[in-house]
């Protein structure tokens, strides 16, 4: 009984080992029960609601173009661009193009790589720099920036056009599995007839920011092309019209919606405000109906004719150097005026609570200071400390999108120049130029530079540190439990310097005297100064 019991337990044992060591049985997609998917169908998605209800591509871009009007909006995107591309600081050139640092070093053909990319740097650079700040501005506010190019075969680029023919309403780029293909441009002929102009690749550029917000809208051809994800090879999808997006107003659209609406109800009551009201009580129980008639007329007249006294004074004019009397005929004390009062005068002041608060909310959508927007009693930590675009997070991120965005635009363009140039093309992993924006003043530049100094000060503190423990010349475990424990660094790194402290405590080896005559010739400056005092 005993033995048999002992055989279970170590058979039981036995099989959980086997079973930890079989090999995990993978299911596939065929062994969901199908009653899910016919359920998922109604499950997946979304609902549409008054926020997020789908417009057209006309409404989308109208509203981002009313709100760049707007005198906040616009300096957030001027400061939002001048952060992220920079300039030189007596030139003013925003971009510059040098060869890339995989051709830095290597044979004739990496040589001739770099001549080639530094020779048409000097041609490209006025091209690039004089297109660089309107074509991140656009994309930056639309999500979609456009350039037209003109390139001659055998010369190169001649000219590159990113001005309000290129405005992104006004063009449909077409996309294929995420890859733009073509365009369309709306054009006007003489007759002021709208057209559409097809161009390619090969004769637009297209700057297309991060959609990493989504925009509800209607799309064209939603029905014709449905199941877009169901095709493996990318070369059979369909090409479908792009969707408006990555713009960085789509997000402050509901409080700038707020800010205007305020703004306007602020406006009409003070206006409402300033205009004075004044209100008399006549008593005309004792007069006769055509004088109460005639009197009535005659005070509408007098106060109308000081209405106009004071507007034509207003206006500069001779009313204001003299001085005008009105007579009023009394008899008794029948015909007195009695006023009243103003009755719409305000009691209390106007609360801007609520136009301050829809104010924050947007500038916290467009990731800027109100500060540094006009409002500048609202100051948080002084230009150059946290208030100021320089050491803004938000400011970095979005200067990392648009420089990433614009730097793919500007490869297509320069590939285009040695298309039309020298008659080849680079692919994407092959291309032998960067480019680099220069100054301080943009934002991931301060944002670099800051990084570098601070590591470069914790390297300095930490190698102090390991000066100390040198001199201190604790054992290995001491040593460890410092640089782990206190100092922070993972047991692996830890284990590399707690080495290289024995090793530099260890003490180096002596040369071994083997020559007893050469021990013994072996002389010092003090005996040699003797020598010499006893020869004299």
């Amino acid at each position: 009984m005993f033995k048999r019991r002992f055989g279970e337990f170590v058979s039981h044992f036995t099989h959980e080992a086997r079973s930890a060591q079989a090999p995990a049985m993978t299911a596939t997609l065929q062994d969901i029960d199908h009653r899910y998917e016919n359920l998922e169908a109604f499950s997946l998605g979304i609902n549409e609601d008054r926020e997020l209800r789908r417009r057209d591509r006309r409404t989308i871009l109208t509203t981002w173009a009313l709100m760049q009007h707007d005198p906040t909006i616009a300096a957030a995107l001027n400061l939002h661009v001048t952060a992220a591309l920079g300039a030189h600081e007596s030139r003013g050139d925003v971009v510059f193009m040098a060869p890339a640092a995989n051709i830095k070093n290597g044979g004739k053909n990496a040589k001739r790589l770099r001549e080639l990319v530094e020779k048409e740097a000097h041609f490209l650079a006025p091209l690039l720099n004089e297109i660089a700040y309107p074509m991140a501005r656009y994309g930056f506010a639309y999500g979609d920036s456009y350039a037209r190019i003109y390139g001659h075969k055998g010369y190169g680029l001649t000219q590159i056009i990113c001005n309000e023919y290129t405005e992104a309403p006004l063009i449909q780029a077409y996309e294929q599995g995420g890859r733009t293909v073509g365009y369309h441009i709306l054009e006007k002929d003489e007759s002021e007839q709208r057209l559409i102009t097809k161009l390619t690749n090969m004769q637009m550029c297209r700057m297309k920011m991060p959609r990493y917000a989504p925009v509800p809208q209607f799309r064209i051809g939603q029905f014709a092309h449905q199941r877009m994800l169901a095709e493996n090879d990318i070369n059979k999808l369909p090409i479908v019209p792009a969707e408006v997006g990555g713009s960085i107003l789509y997000d402050a659209e509901e409080p700038w919606a707020n800010v205007q609406l305020i703004l306007q109800a602020l406006n009409s009551q003070q206006i409402a405000d300033s205009v004075e009201q004044g209100f008399l009580t006549i008593d005309v129980s004792g007069m006769p109906p055509e004088q109460r008639a005639k009197y009535r007329s005659g005070l509408t007249k007098m106060l109308q004719k000081h209405k106009n006294t004071i507007r034509e004074a207003l206006q500069g004019g001779e009313a204001i150097w003299s001085k005008a009397w009105h007579v009023l005929p009394v008899w008794g004390d029948k015909q007195v005026l009695n006023t009243i009062g103003d009755l719409s005068k305000r009691s209390t002041p106007i609360s801007t609570d609520a136009l301050m608060v829809n104010v924050r909310r947007m500038c916290g959508a467009i990731g800027m200071d109100m500060a540094l927007l006009g409002w500048g009693e609202q100051l948080a930590g002084g230009l150059g400390d946290g208030a100021a675009f320089h050491t803004s997070a938000q400011i970095s991120q979005k200067s990392a999108h648009i420089r990433t965005a614009q730097i793919k635009a500007f490869n297509h363009i320069v590939n285009l120049h040695f298309g039309y140039k020298y008659g080849y093309m680079f692919q994407p992993h092959e291309i032998p130029w960067k480019f680099e924006y220069y100054a301080d003043i943009a934002a991931t530049s301060t944002e670099a530079l800051v990084n570098k100094q601070t590591r470069s000060n914790t390297l300095t503190m930490f190698t102090n540190a390991l000066e100390s423990l040198k001199g201190l010349n604790l054992d290995r475990q001491s040593n460890f439990i410092l640089l782990s424990k206190v100092g922070g660094c993972d047991d692996h790194e830890a284990e590399i310097l707690v080495d290289a402290l024995e090793k530099s405590v260890e003490p180096q080896p002596t040369q071994p005297v083997t020559d007893q005559n050469q021990l013994l010739n072996t002389q010092t400056p003090e005996d040699d100064a003797d020598e010499e005092g006893e020869g004299e």
